[in-house]
């Protein structure tokens, strides 16, 4: 029996490596994915992602960057083919934020973060931070270091029991503190601006001199008239001590600043604080 040979026909076997070729369907999908890869690189370029999310995610929005345009050239060449289907839904997953990043909205953000600055929080034990006199037993805050020295505290706060802390911040109160305390607050950033939350000392008032409180910021009808207005900016020099925060019945133990004296300034506009 003789065995037969089918020849392998040109036109199968050129059917058979044939890529298919790009139609008009991939080169809108292509498109949809380097406009957004453009927007990301100019929102990263132009520093406007500052006002949304913290430095830090810089590489991810630049790998992001690099991942859309590989899939807009892969796209464009048809090296994967899309349907009608298929790219109305990544139109509509593409193009809403692809237009978020490209309009004019930093007035916006810059009303929720104060300004579109970030600073870094120096979590360096080694790090000499500004502002201590350890003969006086004094530390005087400035602005840009407050998240800084606000850690440093907090981490070892037994070393600077005592300490007079000359500090400012934005009054926030909230249902943690009693009518004499109040926060005295900036910024922090964890991730993005939807995680966006005050961070500070506590301020207790109970034991302060009237006569050093001059801020015309105060709210009368405050149960403690020592305590400004929320959101009112005021500089405060205290005594770091452990104290009751809160209620007896409602509270818990921690740091605050005794309040020896309370005086309205000038707000500053200095961003916000990330780790």
């Amino acid at each position: 029996m003789t065995a037969t040979k089918v020849a392998a026909s040109p036109v199968n076997g050129a059917t058979r490596h044939q890529r298919a070729q790009p139609n008009a369907i991939d080169r809108i999908e292509g498109l949809a994915l380097f406009a957004f890869a453009v927007a990301i690189a100019a929102f990263v370029a132009s520093g406007r992602y500052i006002s949304f999310v913290t430095p830090r995610t810089v590489p991810y929005l630049v790998f992001a960057t690099i991942v859309l345009l590989i899939l807009a050239l892969a796209a464009w060449f048809g090296v994967f083919n899309c349907t009608k289907a298929s790219l109305i839904r990544i139109l509509i997953v593409v193009v809403l934020p692809t237009l978020l990043l490209s309009l004019p909205i930093d007035s916006a953000s810059s009303a929720m973060t104060g300004t579109n600055r970030a600073i870094a929080i120096n979590s360096s034990q080694s790090a000499k931070l500004p502002g201590l006199n350890a003969a006086t037993k004094t530390i005087t805050i400035r602005n840009d270091d407050f998240g800084s020295w606000f850690d440093r505290i907090d981490r070892h706060a037994d070393q600077y029991l005592g300490y007079t802390i000359i500090v400012e911040g934005s009054v926030t109160r909230d249902s943690s503190v009693n009518s004499s305390q109040f926060s005295l607050s900036r910024m922090l950033m964890t991730c993005c601006v939807l995680d966006m939350t005050p961070f500070g000392f506590v301020v207790d008032t109970s034991a302060t001199d009237t006569s050093a409180i001059s801020t015309s910021t105060s709210d009368t009808a405050s149960p403690s008239a020592a305590i400004p207005k929320d959101n009112a900016w005021v500089k405060v020099t205290g005594t770091l001590a452990r104290g009751r925060i809160g209620t007896a019945s409602h509270g818990y133990n921690g740091l605050i600043l005794k309040a020896q004296s309370i005086h309205a300034a000038h707000e500053t506009s200095n961003g916000y604080f990330y780790r």
